[in-house]
């Protein structure tokens, strides 16, 4: 089981999804990508971060439910 648990682990962090416990509250958000600013996902708890700057994501945000925040993970 610990062999399946860390190949998991292994693909997401090759295909770009990381896990960070940024949250004020202490919950877990998944992050796909590494640019600067991430959309919100429909599904809660995941981020887009696809984007090299804030205009650049509100562009590509048709949702008024979600919004764009910087990437928890690049420190800006």
């Amino acid at each position: 089981m610990k062999c399946l648990a860390g190949i998991v682990v292994l693909t997401a962090l090759i295909g770009g999804i990381s896990l960070t416990t940024s949250n004020a509250d202490g919950t877990s958000v998944y992050i796909a990508g590494k640019g600067k600013y991430c959309k919100e996902n429909a599904v809660k708890g995941y981020l887009d971060c696809f984007y090299a700057n804030l205009d650049a994501c509100q562009k590509r945000n048709k949702s008024a439910d979600l919004k764009c925040v910087a990437n928890p993970n690049s420190g800006t």
